[in-house]
């Protein structure tokens, strides 16, 4: 059952709720009390294409959104906080998983739980990702927000969302959605140019009851909107650019963070893994990379991840660095960067409450081995300055 009209509501919810979703709408009706929202819709301005062969107005997204406004969320924000965020997803599971492979959304109820609160509302959901529809048996999950009043400041301007999902019911699965989360912290940690990203306490309710509720972690992402406009920036979507088209800093920072937790899945050319902004300011006509989809990466070391032929590695452990060759001194700019987040890389891990030890040990070894081709020459040489491609 969901909400009706599409009205948005706002309950104090009582202590007799549990969190299976029939009873939340049982008491709804006895006990809840509704909160007025007032609605707005904040438009966007339209902007100018910018230079670099990129001259199609397509290649530039914009977009318009609702915008809720109540005062008691106002300090609260989607990406402002470390701390697991509980969610609840109400769909019919058997025809999530039978119509993956299809284009068409589903209905959805999604709910937000704030402390005392629960806003609920309904959402059209669908399944991403070509090779993890394969793959997964619970497939990650493209949240469409767009024009359901979440939309909002307190939600970041986030038409649609992509979530993370656990692909599978095992530990190990869990664990790589973890370190993947952490890998996004990491790039948080060196550059504005990332995608920020939330851990996610999820519960999955089936509507046809058919299955049990059952609660995994699992991690939403950025709107690429939201990080260009953090950045003064707009998106870019074309595919025919490539890595020396790039801000030279921020593409040796990308390629420097790709080697360190060896991950070779990724290319600016065709924007596989990767997405790009360009800067408002005329002085600044070299568009950013921002990559994102790290579940291939040696560090994750996913068990269906199997490097290319291509790359001549035999394991996803190996690094092989990526980028193409890059004047010295920004490869160097880049190694100091590192050098200089290193301590809280490896606080962020260490201090992760959400893995087990063994986990944190495994992924400290690996920056440690990166660390140590970092502080030496000649291995820096061999395999960066010298191990780079003049173009890809």
């Amino acid at each position: 059952m969901l909400a009706k009209n599409n009205k948005f509501l706002v309950m104090n919810i009582t202590p007799c709720l549990t969190k299976i979703i029939n009873e939340i709408l049982f008491c709804m009706n006895k006990n809840a009390k509704f909160i007025t929202v007032i609605f707005f819709i904040s438009i966007f301005s339209a902007f100018s294409v910018f230079p670099q062969g990129v001259d199609d107005e397509k290649d530039i997204v914009t977009d318009s959104t609702d915008v809720i406004n109540v005062d008691f969320y106002r300090n609260w924000e989607l990406f402002g906080d470390d701390e697991p965020l509980t969610l609840s997803l109400a769909f019919d599971m058997k025809e999530f998983k039978k119509g993956k492979f299809e284009a068409d959304k589903m209905p959805a109820l999604l709910s937000v739980h704030l402390k005392d609160t629960i806003i609920l509302k309904d959402i059209k959901i669908k399944a991403r990702g070509e090779f993890r529809k394969k793959y997964c048996q619970f497939p990650p999950i493209k949240l469409k927000l767009k024009k359901t009043d979440f939309t909002s400041e307190y939600m970041e301007d986030q038409t649609t969302l992509k979530f993370v999902t656990h692909c599978k019911n095992s530990k190990s699965f869990e664990s790589y959605i973890l370190k993947e989360y952490l890998i996004y912290r990491m790039y948080n940690i060196l550059t504005d140019f990332s995608f920020r990203v939330r851990l996610i306490e999820m519960e999955y309710i089936d509507t046809q009851e058919k299955d049990k509720p059952f609660i995994k972690y699992g991690f939403i992402i950025e709107h690429i909107n939201s990080v260009a406009d953090r950045n003064n920036s707009l998106r870019l979507k074309s595919e025919k650019l490539a890595q020396m088209h790039m801000e030279k800093d921020i593409m040796a920072l990308v390629a420097l963070f790709e080697f360190m937790i060896g991950n070779t899945d990724w290319s600016v050319t065709g924007l596989h893994n990767m997405k790009i902004i360009k800067s408002k300011d005329f002085t600044k006509p070299n568009p950013y990379p921002v990559p994102y989809d790290f579940d291939y990466s040696g560090m994750v070391n996913a068990a269906y991840a199997i490097p290319s032929e291509i790359l001549g590695i035999e394991s996803v452990r190996e690094r092989k660095y990526w980028g193409v060759c890059l004047p010295e001194e920004n490869v160097m700019n880049a190694k100091a960067i590192f050098l200089s987040r290193k301590s809280s890389f490896y606080k962020l891990v260490q201090e992760f409450p959400y893995i087990e030890k063994s986990v944190k040990r495994g992924m400290v070894d690996y920056m440690d081995s990166f660390y140590r081709i970092l502080d030496s020459d000649y291995l820096l040489d061999r395999e960066v300055l010298s191990g780079c491609e003049e173009t890809r």
